[in-house]
């Protein structure tokens, strides 16, 4: 047993390491920003009310407040906290630890979640550790796992719930893993509405199977997909499952508020599609500039004059943008775009061979994350923001992996130099904006000199 555990620490101490250091920036300093920053105004208020028993209204589906209300719950039953009081308690009398640590675990899991779910797509270590590192890495999810809100969620259920259906059409698990995986896309958009890109993505790859099935053959004798699976059936599941779930998700809440579900899917549609237009927020964004980060949220700012040993006056700050790795984000976009056009090329080879390969799948999985998760918001009225393109990102972000590996196998210098400025770039890019993602105190020079677009501010 104990050389057993040896031997598996020994075998992934890289991941372990890569995983380690995104919990650590997930849980430095957690408590040291003030409580209800940004939305954390609507998510632990509607948390805590679940625990003391007032009801309350959300725009949102309630899983997510779920996890808030746990993750407060939890902490203040530890034997070194205060208890919660039954009345008389309100959310500014809460440490902000108690609504973000489990926040800081599951955006740590997340990491996790990303190397299982690339070794389930292309059994190759190397590949899985570049996307790890870079789900540690990425801004954007570092900052919503360090605050009580519920983007981070979903980006991990919905993650969860494809690779659960990976594994089941690969024929490495039973039915279970075909109704967990369904019940986890419910789960998803129980969070928030857009989660449902996962369940498109995910209903769109099953039909793309059931069509390269019927139509061509597979070249390998490793086949991508077990022949035994009933693709009708599982279409169905697919189809059905994941909103008896969404259903079922509802029941506390509804069982809480004391309301009934048509009536509160009424108001929430009101809300988010009624007056759009006087509902404009200044950190919103079109989203077709998600991708290139054109404006990033200030989540907190706070100003000082500090004395220095000289006696010279000097300003310093202390903010959280919810800022993505800007080297990362861009050559992630750059990977989506290449990996986009050698998908058309192998499509149309495809078609001609009427022969594919497993490496053709898995490059069409991830695309469809990519795009399932993102073009649906060219029909979305309402104000939206750089966090809802998170679940795209991290196809984005596989798909700068497989291409980075790809990259390492060439023998050409200039293919090594380009793998190794990338990966440098990306580290370098972290290293240089960390401070506006944690919230550390920097001079008001070092804050102007990171905000390289106006509307970066």
């Amino acid at each position: 047993m104990r050389k057993t555990l040896l031997a598996a620490l020994k075998n992934n101490w890289l991941l372990l390491t890569i995983v380690f250091l995104g919990l650590c920036l997930r849980l430095f300093n957690l408590g040291s920003i003030p409580g209800q920053t940004f939305d954390e105004v609507f998510y632990p208020v509607f948390g805590l009310k679940y625990i003391l028993g007032e009801p309350f209204f959300s725009v949102h589906p309630p899983v997510g407040t779920y996890f808030i209300s746990l993750s407060i719950y939890l902490y203040h039953i530890l034997p070194w906290t205060e208890p919660l009081l039954s009345s008389g308690i309100g959310i500014s009398d809460l440490n902000p630890i108690s609504y973000r640590w489990l926040n800081a675990i599951a955006g740590t899991f997340i990491i996790y979640v990303a190397y299982r779910l690339c070794m389930e797509l292309f059994s190759k270590k190397h590949l899985a550790l570049l996307a790890a590192l870079f789900f540690a890495l990425d801004g954007s999810l570092l900052v919503d796992s360090r605050f009580g809100l519920i983007n981070v969620y979903l980006s991990l259920f919905g993650l969860l719930s494809v690779l659960f259906l990976l594994q089941y059409f690969k024929g490495r698990g039973n039915l279970t893993f075909l109704f967990v995986g369904c019940l986890m896309l419910g789960l998803t958009f129980s969070i928030k509405w857009n989660g449902l890109g996962f369940w498109l993505m995910s209903l769109l790859f099953i039909l793309l199977i059931l069509y390269l099935k019927k139509q061509f053959k597979i070249k390998q004798q490793d086949l991508f997909f077990s022949q035994d699976r009933k693709f009708g059936t599982n279409f169905l599941s697919l189809l059905f499952i994941p909103f008896l779930g969404y259903l079922l998700f509802w029941l506390p809440d509804l069982f809480f508020n004391g309301s009934d579900i048509a009536g509160r899917h009424s108001q929430m549609i009101s809300y988010h599609t009624d007056n759009v237009e006087l509902k404009l927020h200044p950190y919103s964004s079109s989203w077709f500039t998600w991708p290139i980060m054109f404006r990033p949220i200030a989540y907190y700012f706070s100003s000082q004059e500090v004395i220095s040993a000289s006696g010279e006056s000097l300003t310093t700050f202390n903010a959280v943008h919810l800022f993505p790795n800007p080297a990362l984000t861009l050559l992630s976009l750059i990977a989506i775009f290449i990996l986009s056009l050698n998908w058309l090329s192998s499509f149309s080879k495809v078609i001609s061979s009427k022969t594919y390969n497993s490496d053709f799948v898995s490059t069409t999985f991830i695309l469809l994350g990519y795009y399932a998760n993102f073009l649906p918001w060219a029909l979305v009225s309402r104000s939206a923001f750089i966090y809802h393109y998170q679940a795209s990102a991290c196809f984005s972000f596989i798909a700068l992996a497989y291409l980075l590996y790809k990259i390492s196998l060439k023998e050409k210098a200039e293919y090594k130099a380009l793998y190794i400025l990338s990966i440098t770039l990306i580290i370098a890019a972290t290293i240089y904006w960390l401070p506006i993602q944690l919230g550390l105190d920097i001079s008001a020079e070092n804050f102007q000199s990171k905000m390289w677009l106006d509307s970066w501010i």
